[in-house]
């Protein structure tokens, strides 16, 4: 049996509550896109060493050139990412089974937050799948559900629809695959943000009677995602998943740059920027 593929029209306030922070719209959100990549790394170190080679028969080109390269090899090491990433990852405490039993039969839903499609992939025949983070969360997701027999809710759309499915929808399809019952499986399709996705649950999971929510989403990502839900009224138990900080020790190669970590690394200042931003949004309305 098929799951719940919900059809979600947003009412006139919860459009204006998107809108405001979304940007306007789709070509808000791909022109906040394409800013932050060019203030994050890599896109801003390569501006900096730009600048910095423009300008290096002076003093400021020659601190901005050095510079640059210097915060890509400190990025791109382990123990400065996993300094960055580990306020965020600790944050909050991976949810205890015993935790989890007692919440069963209760009015308490489960969330997990899309993370990005794997589109057209030629092993499966052409077809939308989840991309690693998307997939990691998916299957956290699944296991909690499985174990609580809690109703589960997934949320992300997709920005071009003619070109990939939503990715609620294939989320969803994983969940079945992993052993979820599809009754319990609501999918929304329509969210591009973490801002999107809590407004579009908030009023999705309001109208079935859901009381509190235990969210997933990658560790890093759960601080944001909190903020946001709690912003929006609701009961939040947070359920971190797929931690990246090291948890072993460092040996030789952790202070030698890999290309991994400075993505890494350059995820963790995304989410600090993004809770910037969503402060800072929610303070001028």
């Amino acid at each position: 049996m098929p799951f719940r593929q919900i059809k979600y029209m947003a009412s006139h306030e919860t459009s204006a509550r998107v809108n405001h922070h979304s940007g306007g719209g789709t070509m808000g959100l791909l022109i906040s896109k394409v800013v932050a990549q060019l203030l994050l790394p890599p896109g801003g170190l390569v501006l900096a060493g730009v600048l910095g080679f423009v300008l290096r028969r002076h003093l400021a080109g020659r601190i901005l050139l050095s510079g640059s390269f210097l915060l890509l090899w400190l990025l791109s090491t382990e123990p400065v990412r996993d300094m960055l990433l580990h306020p965020l990852e600790q944050r909050y405490a991976a949810l205890a089974d015993q935790q989890l039993a007692s919440l069963a039969g209760s009015e308490t839903a489960i969330v997990v937050l899309g993370g990005g499609l794997y589109e057209k992939a030629p092993e499966y025949g052409g077809r939308d799948m989840l991309h690693n983070e998307a997939l990691m969360r998916t299957l956290y997701g699944a296991d909690l559900a499985v174990k609580s027999g809690l109703d589960i809710y997934v949320t992300g759309g997709v920005l071009e629809p003619d070109r990939s499915e939503p990715e609620g929808a294939v989320m969803a399809r994983m969940l079945v695959r992993f052993g979820v019952d599809s009754q319990r499986i609501h999918a929304e399709s329509q969210a591009l943000t973490t801002w999107e996705n809590g407004t579009y649950i908030h009023d999705l999971t309001t109208k079935a009677g859901v009381k509190q929510i235990i969210l997933v989403t990658t560790a890093w990502h759960m601080p944001r995602s909190v903020w946001v839900f709690e912003s929006l009224g609701m009961h939040v138990i947070a359920a971190p998943c797929d931690y990246v900080a090291k948890q072993t020790p460092y040996d030789v190669r952790s202070y030698f740059p890999r290309w991994n970590v400075l993505a890494d690394s350059g995820n963790a200042l995304h989410e600090y920027l993004g809770l910037l931003w969503y402060r800072l949004s929610r303070h001028s309305q």
